[in-house]
């Protein structure tokens, strides 16, 4: 009968979410459904590849969540062995985590080497801790804590510790670790695969945590991505969650995984180009459109985040666009539980080509006149509007009466009446 484990990382159990308890919720239930299907499958093991928690400073519903769900395990039986990670691990000056308060109490087995002169000590766990654990069926388990900038020198001095040890007795090795591997996301990432190529003779599976995007490499180091969603870019990786793994010692391959993403709040992400959108109510129609088209979509998820990103150039004033309304429409629509709108428009580049001669009368015109063209609404008449408004400033310099001045520009509607044709925000 093969062995099974399970491998899971960055829970963030504590994370409270656009400041929503719902979203606290949604992270403890996500935790606690894979408890259940760690024992629903009968695994042997469970890896937890860091940040289980989601700050140093662990909010006590989610330290009862937490040991709710080991114990569960504990009971059926299935040991936690796990690493501590960046979002958990004790302060500088502290040496004491709340990780290792539940190695303390029994709920997990906390791994790491301890060093001496900058030497990784390669013991086995016990009531001071340790760096690995052999399990049943020549299973043994290695665990590296988060160790940031300085994970390759951590590795390197791993790879020479661990040329040292016995393994006469040892079928299948593992390796876990909280790090990023270099190259799957841009500017995120320290461990370099050439530091842990050495370990391929030694070890079978490398577990990773730490990066919430899910990958593999070679069919040998893996990382299982978040369980649950913890910003708006990891919407790419549906395929997340957690990975169940089938140990087969002597045969090749070794192993197999099965990747099972974790049930979820449903994030969805929607652009909308407004190029040519040239009026506030062009856009609103846009997203009342958007919000038909995909009803069907969006309806097969309960209560979930929306975004609605508004991209490119914006024919007209942006200070004109009424987001909130945008918002409004969204949210009546879909009734989701958050709603974002996300304003990346731009205004047209501003460029003239001028004579380098032209006199300041007429590049203060010609000015006026594109930024006038620029708004849609008083585009048809740019012309009339830009003599207007010069003779407006003209009447202010001259300390023109306010009465005058007002005069002027209801003189102005009469005769020109441009913005009258096209809503304005407050209309829509």
């Amino acid at each position: 009968m093969p062995i099974t484990f399970m491998h899971i990382a960055d829970i963030h159990l504590g994370y409270q979410q656009y400041g929503l308890q719902e979203r606290f919720d949604d992270f403890s239930r996500t935790f606690l459904s894979l408890v259940e299907q760690a024992i629903v499958r009968q695994v042997n093991f469970v890896l937890l590849a860091g940040d289980l928690f989601e700050k140093r400073t662990v909010d006590p519903l989610a330290m009862r969540v937490a040991i709710e769900g080991l114990t569960q395990l504990q009971e059926a039986g299935i040991p936690v062995l796990a690493v501590e990670g960046n979002h958990e691990r004790a302060y500088f000056q502290e040496q004491y985590s709340w990780m290792d308060f539940l190695d303390a109490l029994g709920y997990l087995r906390l791994l790491n080497p301890r060093f001496e002169g900058g030497v990784p000590i390669l013991e086995p766990h016990g009531e001071a801790g340790g760096a690995y654990v052999d399990l049943a069926g020549g299973i043994r388990v290695y665990g590296l804590q988060y160790y940031g900038a300085s994970i390759n020198k951590a590795i390197q001095g791993f790879v020479a510790a661990v040329a040292d040890i016995d393994h006469s007795t040892v079928q299948y090795t593992i390796l876990m670790l909280h790090a990023g591997l270099e190259g799957q996301l841009e500017h995120v990432g320290r461990l370099k695969y050439d530091d842990l190529a050495p370990l391929r003779e030694r070890v079978d599976y490398v577990a990773l945590g730490h990066i919430h995007k899910p990958y593999s490499v070679d069919d040998w180091i893996y990382n299982p991505g978040s369980p649950e969603t913890n910003s708006m870019e990891e919407t790419a990786w549906p395929e997340r969650g957690c990975l169940f793994v089938e140990v087969h010692p002597g045969q090749h391959p070794s192993h197999h995984v099965d990747v099972r993403p974790a049930p979820r709040r449903a994030f969805h992400r929607f652009r909308i180009a407004v190029d040519t959108l040239e009026t506030p109510h062009a856009v609103y129609d846009a997203v009342q459109h958007l919000t038909v088209r995909e009803a069907a979509y969006v309806a097969q998820s309960s209560r979930p985040v929306v975004e609605v990103t508004l991209s490119g150039v914006l024919p007209f004033n942006r200070y004109d666009l009424d987001v909130s309304h945008i918002e409004q429409v969204v949210t009546d629509a879909w009734s989701p539980l958050v709603t974002r709108i996300r304003n990346q428009t731009s205004p047209v580049e501003f460029a003239l080509a001028l004579d380098e001669t032209a006199s300041r009368p007429e590049l203060e015109r010609a000015i006026v006149q594109e930024l006038l063209t620029r708004d849609t609404r008083f585009r048809p008449a740019a012309a009339a509007w830009t003599a207007g408004a010069l003779d407006l400033k003209r009447l202010v310099l001259e300390d023109s009466a306010p009465e005058a001045i007002i005069a002027h520009v209801r003189q102005l509607r009469r005769e020109i009446g441009a913005w009258d044709t096209v809503p304005s925000s407050e209309e829509a």
